[in-house]
């Protein structure tokens, strides 16, 4: 019941993704840190991060890092879980084999392992000591009708096993569908080696940057919340464009900007489009009673000028003083302009308790007073 409870929290809309590998053989898979702990785990002691591969090329160069000796795919994966390469060593290149006699077995090709160890059957990869789910991948099907293009792709839970595929087809051919595979980063994209991971699309996808996320085709992507932030538990939803955080303090953290408070759930308004504009972000929303919900500030109806002449004479209105073109656009944008005031004009700001700039006359007199004022200072001092 305590991990149900715990599994519940850890999988909350706003958990950061931040997968791990834990157990003997680093096959448990999680999600993120808390789902590990959850489950009883050391992070330190029993698990490996687990970082999508999808944010590295799909070559295969198998390494394993660390006094844990944690697997990865290739370097670029092994560093995108904190590793460099003199932390880094290739596995010995053996593939166990098993005693059982599977020659009976029907055909049913996997590779296993971090060597990519090619089996015909079930029964010889069992034999040989592998986990069927945990370790090994479909290979495709020999008689599917797919293109020989590279596009690759990676697919699997995040935080799971990951297995790669030249192209979607194969991955298809595979058991696997485009719900379970990312597009992996092409051979050859050069994007600077920064840590900025972003989540991209709903599985979701990870990239180790939005250079790499591009280079893949990933749209909808937000950038990741460090998984070593601190902030308060508080849900103060933020937008900020079309990502969504828990707080202004994990928007902040994952170098979100142009956020906006979000509308909270729950909030009971009616359905009317009556859009307003807020704050210095310009933060839009359905309707006042929307904005008011999200605890926005500074906020205008959006104007309505259809109709209406483009004459300017402006009209200041409401309680945050909007600003409307003229008195036409102000009446169709919910106001009563008997309510508004004009727009100061500049020249009535300037006489507005504000002294005018001095004319050309008044400088000449001034600066006659002043030569005159020199003049006479002179003469006291020779007197």
């Amino acid at each position: 019941m305590l991990y149900l409870l715990l599994h519940t929290i850890c999988t909350g809309d706003f958990e950061p993704t931040n997968p791990y590998s834990c157990g003997t053989s680093f096959n448990c898979a999680y999600k993120n840190r808390c789902l590990a702990e959850a489950a009883g785990f050391d992070i330190e002691a029993d698990c490996c991060q687990a970082p999508q591969p999808s944010a590295c090329t799909a070559d295969f160069s198998p390494v394993q890092c660390g006094s844990k000796q944690c697997p990865y795919a290739n370097q670029c994966v092994a560093s995108l879980a904190g590793y460099n390469a003199d932390q880094c060593t290739a596995p010995p290149p053996t593939c166990p084999t098993g005693e059982k006699d599977c020659s009976g077995e029907p055909s049913n090709p996997y590779t296993c392992g971090p060597n990519q160890c090619s089996y015909s059957t079930i029964c010889d990869l069992e034999s040989a000591g592998f986990d069927l789910r945990n370790d090994c991948c479909q290979d495709s099907r020999s008689n599917s009708a797919c293109s020989s293009n590279i596009a690759p792709v990676s697919c699997g839970p995040p935080g799971g096993k990951q297995c790669g595929y030249s192209n979607q087809c194969l991955a298809d051919s595979s058991g696997y569908n485009s719900n379970q595979c990312c597009n992996a980063v092409p051979d050859g994209v050069a994007c600077a080696s920064i840590a900025a991971p972003v989540e991209c699309g709903s599985i979701p996808c990870v990239y180790n940057s939005i250079c790499e996320a591009e280079a893949a085709g990933a749209t909808d992507c937000c950038a990741q919340v460090p998984s070593d932030t601190i902030c308060t538990g508080e849900n103060v939803p933020i937008k900020c464009g079309s990502c969504e955080y828990a707080n202004q303090c994990l928007a902040d953290a994952a170098g979100a900007t142009g956020c906006c408070n979000a509308v909270p759930d729950g909030v009971a308004c009616a359905s009317i489009a009556e859009p307003v504009t807020c704050g210095a972000n310009q933060c839009a929303y359905n309707n006042q009673c929307e904005a008011d919900a999200a605890g926005a500030t500074e906020c205008c109806r959006n104007p309505v000028d259809e109709g209406c002449a483009q004459n300017y004479d402006p009209l200041l209105c409401g309680r945050d003083s909007c600003e409307y073109v003229n008195e036409c656009v102000a009446k169709k944008s919910g106001f009563d302009p008997s309510s508004c005031v004009p727009k100061p004009s500049p020249s009535t700001m300037a006489t507005d308790g504000i002294a005018s700039a001095p004319s050309g006359s008044d400088i000449v007199a001034i600066e006659v007073w002043c030569l005159t004022f020199t003049i006479a200072a002179v003469l006291a001092a020779i007197m």
